[in-house]
């Protein structure tokens, strides 16, 4: 069995792939341009995301969001993530928890997978939990992976392999295979 994704970062199609292959998906990597709304759940950014992908290339998909919240600033960036990154960066984000009393454990990276097959859409998500520190380290990721602390790696997101990464928020791929294999 193989599954369109609708990204060509080869870094989540390595991650995608890890977990799949135990179910014997492979996964194939497209790209496809939209435009992506802005939304206050994940999961209605990723409904909007697969249904205009499917639009363009008519077959079964998948595509990915991922976003930081950050719980003592209500859950913001969220959906928004990718904006605030764009606008703020990395640094402005460690400047907003930089005031922040107790930031242990204040953040969580989520991710949200979406599938359609033109008819039906499911939605499978995971979290993996952490808190931002103030200062950017690692290679191996970009944006707030640099400054998602791990605790219990030690590590921030972009210190870990992607191995490492993926158990840190993987159970999403997990939901995703599991349900392909039963229901496709």
């Amino acid at each position: 069995m193989q599954i369109i994704f609708t990204t060509t970062n080869k870094n989540k199609i390595e991650s995608a792939q890890l977990v799949l292959n135990k179910y014997k998906i492979k996964v194939i990597g497209t790209e496809v341009t939209v435009d992506e709304i802005q939304a206050d759940t994940p999961e209605d950014l990723i409904i909007d995301k697969v249904k205009k992908c499917y639009q363009q290339i008519k077959k079964p998909l998948i595509a990915m969001d991922s976003g930081l919240f950050i719980e003592n600033l209500n859950g913001f960036p969220g959906p928004y993530t990718k904006y605030a990154i764009k606008t703020i960066g990395e640094d402005g984000l460690m400047r907003l928890v930089k005031g922040i009393a107790n930031n242990k454990n204040i953040a969580y990276v989520q991710r949200t997978i979406g599938y359609t097959d033109g008819t039906n859409i499911k939605i499978f998500s995971s979290r993996g939990y952490g808190q931002i520190i103030q200062e950017k380290r690692g290679t191996n990721g970009m944006n707030y992976d640099l400054i998602f602390y791990v605790p219990s790696k030690k590590k921030t997101l972009a210190e870990l392999s992607t191995p490492e990464q993926v158990e840190v928020w993987g159970d999403a791929w997990d939901q995703l295979g599991q349900w392909l294999i039963k229901n496709t």
